[in-house]
């Protein structure tokens, strides 16, 4: 194990759909968690492949791969939609710069990919498999922006901070700030489990009540047949 040494670092950020920061480190010399910035990465079964750029000057999407034997990161996934939406960033710089090194430069790095998980492919006990598609390739990107979905709300709700026992709404565009809790079922819950299922019941009515409501559904629209 030399100073040399490329550490690749993963950070999946989660949190403009609702989620965490989940950071990951994939280095074969890694047994116990590394640190860059400030930042704890743990190490994790991960591979990654397709980061090469087309001689056509295509955007590269790359695979992502990630080991789910503990199942944590299943229930994630199936919290905030398989992820989709959510920020993948690749962080490469030399083990001379992580934290607690001589050398260590927290802005000591190659360029920083960042790219945004596009699709969920494989989901098994084993891993999870993603399509990432780079956060500046909008091939494909239709118009309006917004999409026009009947029962689902596209909200960002808030999420609570174990670390300080409040909720966070830096990243929420929900405007419910009131103390009553509820699961994605609309049970009544305590703080930390509180969960918005998006949906127009469950969801909005058992926080606004009645009325005119803030959802972000278009529970009047119809399917069209084409």
């Amino acid at each position: 194990m030399v100073s040399d040494d490329v550490i690749h670092l993963y950070e999946l950020d989660a949190s403009a759909i609702g989620g965490g920061i989940y950071r990951f480190t994939s280095s074969a010399f890694e047994e116990a968690p590394v640190s860059f910035g400030g930042n704890v990465y743990a190490p994790t079964p991960i591979e990654t492949d397709g980061w090469e750029m087309s001689s056509q000057g295509t955007m590269p999407r790359p695979t992502l791969k990630v080991a789910n034997v503990s199942g944590v990161l299943s229930a994630v996934v199936n919290e905030f939609g398989d992820l989709v939406g959510a920020t993948f960033r690749r962080i490469r710089t030399f083990r001379r710069f992580l934290d607690g090194m001589e050398d260590a430069d927290p802005d000591a790095h190659f360029p920083i990919d960042v790219y945004r998980i596009e699709q969920k492919t494989n989901q098994n006990r084993v891993y999870i498999e993603w399509t990432l598609a780079a956060a500046i390739d909008q091939q494909g990107r239709k118009l309006p922006g917004r999409q026009v979905i009947q029962s689902a709300c596209t909200h960002t709700y808030r999420r609570f901070d174990p670390e300080t026992g409040a909720f966070d709404y830096s990243r929420a565009t929900c405007p419910y700030a009131g103390s009553a809790c509820f699961d994605a079922k609309g049970d009544a819950v305590s703080a930390s489990e509180d969960r918005c299922s998006k949906l127009l019941q469950s969801g909005c009515v058992r926080r606004f009540g009645h009325g005119d409501l803030p959802t972000r559904a278009f529970p009047g629209i119809g399917r069209a047949n084409t």
